[in-house]
């Protein structure tokens, strides 16, 4: 069962939105649990109970920006719970991606951005603890994909870096990125392929990842993979104009 929290201070918007989502659950025939706060500080206090949190960007007390900021300090490298940002002011989108959101939600196109999320949150879900099998030169090592942050290309082999250890395969860059490009990885350099869900930012000439890693982002990469990142994060093209 997906548990799921709406967060948000606008009663009869709350009501649609809830009722958008039960539509979407049903009709992927997932089996879901809907709660609403009306305010940030509530789900702070709850948020491990919910796989789902949507939270408008614009609240009084506390708005959705902080909130997501406080949850991510109290989730750490939990990938749960899944923050989904809710806002009819695209101009506000820039920023709250400073928060690591999974999605949006645009309060104008909120059908279309509803099914599009759930779904990639469903399917996000069933690969969690997907794992692949890394050839090293000792043994056969079995690697959680969400562990994975960055591949890097050193000499003959091919780098994981995992949250936990490196592993070093003795490969090329080409050979590895496809094998795992398809669990959500984008290649910013001839040299590197990164985890999308470890991506904080991409700015001109690099792509931040958690815990302040930078890796070099090359210019003939850097349409595709802002194509690509915003695809897999929830497909705004607008996005990819602005940001050119």
């Amino acid at each position: 069962m997906i548990k799921i929290a709406v967060v948000d201070d606008e009663i009869e918007f709350v009501e649609i939105l809830i009722n958008k989502i039960t539509e979407v659950c049903e009709k992927l025939n997932l089996e879901f649990k809907i709660d609403k706060y009306s305010n940030g500080f509530d789900i702070l206090d709850n948020y491990k109970k919910y796989h789902l949190i949507f939270l408008d960007i614009e609240m009084p007390s506390i708005d959705g920006i902080a909130t997501a900021k406080r949850l991510n300090e109290f989730k750490g490298s939990a990938e749960i719970p899944l923050l989904i940002f809710v806002t009819s002011h695209d101009e506000l989108v820039f920023e709250a991606l400073k928060s690591f959101p999974y999605s949006f939600i645009r309060k104008n196109k909120i059908e279309s951005d509803l099914y599009e999320c759930i779904n990639h949150a469903n399917s996000f879900f069933k690969e969690l603890h997907q794992t692949i099998v890394l050839h090293t030169e000792r043994k056969d090592i079995p690697v959680i994909i969400d562990d994975i942050i960055y591949l890097e290309k050193i000499k003959n082999y091919v780098v994981y870096h995992t949250r936990n250890q490196d592993y070093k395969v003795r490969s090329d860059m080409n050979t590895e990125f496809i094998n795992i490009s398809k669990y959500g990885f984008i290649r910013p350099h001839i040299g590197y392929a990164v985890n999308n869900k470890s991506v904080q930012y991409i700015a001109a000439d690099c792509v931040l990842l958690q815990n302040d890693i930078n890796i070099p982002l090359n210019k003939k990469y850097r349409e595709n993979v802002r194509k690509e990142y915003f695809k897999w994060l929830g497909g705004y093209e607008c996005l990819i104009i602005s940001l050119n």
